[in-house]
């Protein structure tokens, strides 16, 4: 270590050496805190050495499993980031002893380099491949009082059209609907149905029923209106409309969004009338084993994909059910298991996402007046894509088995424009950068992802681990928690 000391000439000024640390090995890195209370030491020794620069002694020896390539002192100097060799960063807290408090795995980015931002709100990465990582370091997202801990898997979430109310289903079988008040979600009604795996809840436009469907059993929910129109104090106000059993395994459920059609996909699909509260079948679409459904915003298209590795996409703009047909099929490389549709500007151009045990998503861009599609990008991901919801902001969440949400901006597919009139880098730009949530340290899968319908920035996410919780997408600089 030196001192230099600047004299009024050049040639006055002068380093002179204040002491010499020997370490064990060679030295990669070397980091002061921003304080200059600590001086920070790591190389092919397997340890950061802390040395207290009141004393220029060596305070204490933190071991690693690796090399040390970096140190990065965060700007309050609360919290140290380190790592080398292996595809993971440390993050340890300097006022607990320099203890780890959480350890970041990269996905193969070995990294060389990390810089935290100004007000330690992020922690940007570097190394040994050609992406840039940036990992916020705030609960800034979280928003207080939207979480929800379940004893069993949350495998389905739905929000009412007005965002009013959610309804929450299990692997258990239980089903809760919570009002959403200005603090938190409050209980409002609640009914248990078949436990199992697959589940679908989904909330009509109109917001006059809500239709749940659980292995064999689907039950239709509404709001019970008396004829005085008030709804008794203490009272939720919500009942069961009806019960139809035996469906015979019930993996998904699509509403059209005039609220007249139904459409509950499985071992098969049926398709529910709903128009005079009996919700009969009038029409069975023989697709096979279906795992994900869904109608276009505008309610003319029907796509189902399932074990047949084939999605399908059916004309639903007549009135009559009985006139709907196939207008095309595409194979899938494997089983698809989610479906969502994307905001359309503009007549004759739908887009729409697909994945599933392919572990990949797909956005194809269809040409309604053409009968004709193509694919406008394939986001390769790290497990089975269990859920998809694409919101009116372009935003599309993806839920995937390892632990992860991903949300990729597609609000350039809004232009208009077909992507064969798009150059090159402006049809690919959406794969070029997105945001990944990762909860549990991917120890869970997701299994649903839902955005609010008011507001189209606020993400409710629910998984194998019985969380619910909601995160806060709005811009940087208009999201809570986060400085100007």
């Amino acid at each position: 270590l030196f001192n230099f000391e600047i004299g009024v000439k050049p040639n006055e000024s002068k380093l002179s050496k204040i002491i010499e640390f020997m370490m064990e090995d060679s030295i990669l890195t070397v980091e002061w805190s921003h304080d200059g209370k600590w001086l920070y030491a790591g190389g092919e020794d397997f340890a950061i050495t802390i040395i207290d620069t009141s004393s220029w002694k060596i305070k204490q020896k933190v071991d690693r499993e690796r090399w040390v390539q970096f140190i990065s002192s965060s700007n309050r100097g609360t919290h140290l980031a380190v790592g080398g060799v292996s595809s993971e960063v440390s993050i340890l807290d300097v006022t607990d002893g320099w203890k780890e408090a959480i350890s970041i795995e990269l996905k193969g980015l070995v990294p060389l380099s990390a810089k935290w931002h100004p007000k330690d709100q992020f922690l940007a990465l570097t190394g040994q491949n050609t992406s840039v990582i940036a990992i916020e370091t705030t609960n800034a997202r979280h928003v207080p009082g939207y979480y929800l801990q379940s004893t069993a898997s949350i495998v389905a979430v739905e929000f009412s059209p007005d965002g009013n109310y959610i309804v929450v289903g299990n692997e258990a079988g239980i089903v809760t609907v919570y009002r959403s008040s200005a603090r938190s979600f409050v209980t409002a009604y609640e009914l248990v149905i078949s436990d199992g795996a697959s589940q679908s809840i989904v909330w009509s436009q109109s917001g006059e029923f809500c239709v749940v469907g659980s292995c064999e059993t689907l039950v239709i929910i509404s709001k019970c209106t008396p004829a005085n129109g008030k709804v008794p104090p203490r009272t939720s106000g919500f009942g069961v409309k009806k019960v139809i059993r035996d469906v015979n395994i019930i993996n998904s459920i699509s509403i059209q969004n005039n609220s007249r059609y139904v459409a509950v996909a499985g071992a098969k699909t049926w398709v529910l009338d709903a128009s005079n509260d009996e919700f009969s079948c009038v029409k069975e679409l023989d697709e096979g084993m279906i795992y994900a459904s869904s109608w276009s915003n505008d309610g003319t298209w029907l796509a189902t994909v399932g074990s047949s590795q084939k999605l399908s996409i059916f004309d639903t703009s007549s009135q009559s059910a009985t006139d709907w047909s196939v207008i095309f099929s595409l194979e899938c490389d494997q089983a698809g298991q989610a479906l969502a549709w994307g905001p359309s500007v503009v007549d004759g151009l739908q887009y729409l996402a697909y994945g599933g045990q392919d572990s990949k998503v797909t956005v194809i861009e269809i040409r309604t007046y053409e009968g004709t599609w193509e694919t406008v990008l394939q986001v390769k991901r790290e497990g089975v894509i269990n859920a998809l919801d694409w919101n009116t902001n372009g935003m599309l969440a993806v839920g995937v088995g390892d632990g992860t949400v991903t949300i990729i901006d597609l609000a350039y597919l809004q232009s208009g424009m077909a992507v064969n009139e798009m150059d090159y880098n402006w049809q690919r730009q959406g794969i070029t950068c997105f945001t990944e949530i990762r909860r549990n340290k991917g120890a869970n899968a997701i299994r649903t992802v839902r955005w609010i319908p008011t507001g189209d920035s606020l993400l409710a996410i629910g998984g194998t681990d019985g969380a619910l919780e909601v995160i806060d997408l709005t811009e940087r600089v208009l999201c809570k928690g986060f400085g100007n």
